[in-house]
């Protein structure tokens, strides 16, 4: 275990399978901890509990009738300048992994991916907009530099917090909504990237408290409004010297048909299928493409016009960043067990095309409705497989939200998610 001496209130993290980060904490202020590794436990049910209510959900079978244990995992350790310091943490159910611990289940997809031979690093875009009293704090366009100067407080501490825990960010720039920005992520392993996603959640949130500020990470904040989207960029390498030609393609293929179910782990809020619309670089059509920004899935080419890396678009910071990432590699590992060919590539803008032109071409929009992407993941014995007690856990706790904001307008499904995502 690390040195805590100078740690005051030390913060056990999970996040949950509606996406809320939620912790259980420690005293320490300067005491002798003691043996921290398995002296924090939960009941099994805070993993049934949906986005809008701190109430069980019986149909993910995990009544509050047995208790598990938060494992850090002290690598992850970043602290505040405040004595707060927050801990990832895996739930353990006796000596091993729990099997609806979705860190867990990142974990083990890491490592199958590895047993192949297969090494995945993933960077990320995470966008989001800040609110003084409701409404954003400017009125900036996409990286018009003056934002830099009216947000500079805000944005600084947060990149020198990030720094100082260890979080390494590749760039920053305002984006097209006002108060909007985008913090994009060095490249990391698997795991590490989804806990550096929890980091950026939980340093902007917490920056923004200090200046005053709120912040929200959903798709979307008006039904107009320029869309919010979490993006992973992934490489491959294996043994052989080209690792993208390797695993690349066809993991790629195996990712496309999958898409369907798997929107319901990586944008599975109402608002997260609301974001994908033409024009709008949100990818809004099934297919991929080389450079195509309105693709899902686009590979981007380096210098030489080799592949360099695929980036999915087709996600949001409404999605657990384990389980996207887990069943990202679910269905791309699947693409690569049966060799699938990928379809030819979308070229140009799909959305400039007519309703004829498209259904002549065979392309199809990314379904709108949660309730279909939803029914799509649970009925996948894919994910079924792969995920095992952990794919009924989610399934029931997206749907009890599903069905509390079925028939709400959608001022009102914002009012529920914006305080908990």
């Amino acid at each position: 275990m690390t040195d805590l001496a100078d740690v005051d209130l030390l913060r056990f993290v999970w996040v949950d399978n509606a996406n809320i980060i939620r912790s259980k904490s420690v005293p320490l202020f300067g005491a002798d901890p003691g043996d921290l590794d398995r002296s924090v436990r939960i009941s099994q049910a805070l993993l049934s509990l949906p986005v809008h209510a701190d109430a069980v959900v019986e149909q993910a079978g995990l009544l509050p009738t047995h208790d598990v244990t938060l494992v850090p995992d002290w690598s992850t350790l970043r602290r505040f300048d405040d004595g707060q310091a927050v801990v990832q943490c895996d739930i353990y159910d006796g000596d091993g992994p729990w099997e609806h611990c979705p860190r867990s289940f990142l974990r083990r997809m890491s490592d199958e991916a590895a047993h192949i031979g297969l090494n995945i690093l993933a960077g990320s875009e995470l966008e989001f907009t800040l609110l003084r009293d409701g409404v954003p704090i400017d009125s900036t366009c996409y990286a018009q530099d003056a934002a830099f100067d009216f947000d500079a407080a805000v944005v600084m501490e947060v990149l020198a917090t990030l720094h100082a825990q260890g979080v390494p960010v590749a760039q920053c720039h305002p984006e097209s909504g006002p108060g909007q920005w985008e913090i994009s992520l060095k490249p990391l392993p698997v795991l590490a990237a989804a806990d550096a996603i929890v980091a950026v959640r939980q340093v902007v949130r917490a920056v923004a408290a200090r200046h005053g500020m709120t912040v929200t990470y959903l798709p979307l904040v008006t039904p107009e409004a320029v869309g919010a989207g979490l993006h992973v960029h992934m490489s491959f390498t294996g043994e052989q010297s080209d690792g993208f030609g390797e695993f690349g393609y066809p993991f790629i293929a195996g990712v496309l048909e999958s898409l369907r179910p798997l929107l319901a782990v990586t944008a599975g809020s109402p608002l997260s299928l609301m974001r994908f619309r033409p024009r709008f670089w949100a990818g809004a059509y099934f297919g991929w493409g080389i450079d195509n920004k309105e693709a899902p899935l686009r590979v981007i080419l380096n210098d030489e016009g080799a592949p360099r890396d695929v980036e999915f678009k087709a996600g949001d910071i409404t999605a657990n960043p384990y389980l996207m990432l887990g069943c990202l590699l679910v269905s791309g590992l699947d693409g690569i067990a049966r060799d699938l060919e990928l379809p030819e590539p979308l070229v140009g803008d799909p959305g400039l095309l007519d309703d004829i032109q498209r259904a002549l071409a065979g392309i199809e929009p990314l379904p709108h409705d949660p309730a279909e992407v939803l029914a799509a993941f649970g009925d996948s014995g894919l994910f079924a497989r792969a995920m095992g007690g952990l794919h009924l856990s989610f399934c029931a706790v997206q749907q009890a939200g599903q069905d509390h904001m079925r028939g709400m307008s959608f001022d009102e499904i914002v009012t529920v998610l914006v305080e908990r995502i």
